[in-house]
């Protein structure tokens, strides 16, 4: 996991925010219950301008400076305050159990408000994806006649192609 916080550094470095911001992106959907990650995005959001957007990053933490209460704020406020809305674009995977209280208190309001106002509270669980595990397509028989269609049509039509241009030379000659 060093690596990739060395190569956020660099990226940052270069000026190339977006692909540090994808990057510290996919660590979030990978270790979702690591409120430092959401920091570091936010801090990039914040730095690029995007207050409500560090705001999004940074509702989970408790607030170490007056940036993070003012981004907040404005998250929640462009939001309107709506605790299912918050959750919805939050997204969090994680287990709450592995948050700090701060954390755990701030997810159970939003809970709380959205049962509240929509008798419904958004509930997202882990990607499971287990690397080295995958399927291979069953291919179906119309599929694989398809493709042997396909290439008959590929070779054919430049050899009807041939054919067609000579019998046009043929009858151009001939005349």
């Amino acid at each position: 996991m060093g690596n990739i916080f060395y190569r956020i550094e660099q990226d940052l470095k270069a000026g190339r925010k977006k692909k540090a911001s994808d990057r510290l992106r996919n660590l979030i959907n990978e270790f979702p219950d690591d409120i430092s990650l959401r920091e570091k995005l936010g801090q990039i959001y914040y730095n690029s301008g995007f207050k409500d957007e560090a705001g999004k990053f940074w509702i989970l933490s408790e607030p170490k400076n007056q940036e993070m209460k003012e981004a907040v704020e404005i998250y929640r406020n462009s939001l309107s305050n709506s605790g299912s809305t918050i959750l919805k674009d939050i997204v969090f995977r994680g287990d709450k159990n592995k948050l700090t209280d701060y954390s755990k208190k701030v997810l159970e309001d939003l809970e709380s408000d959205s049962f509240k106002k929509t008798k419904y509270i958004p509930d997202f669980n882990r990607k499971q994806r287990e690397k080295g595990i995958y399927q291979e397509s069953k291919d179906s028989l119309s599929s694989k006649i398809g493709m042997y269609f396909l290439g008959a049509i590929i070779i054919l039509i430049p050899v009807l192609g041939f054919f067609k241009l000579f019998e046009l030379l043929k009858s151009l000659l001939l005349k």
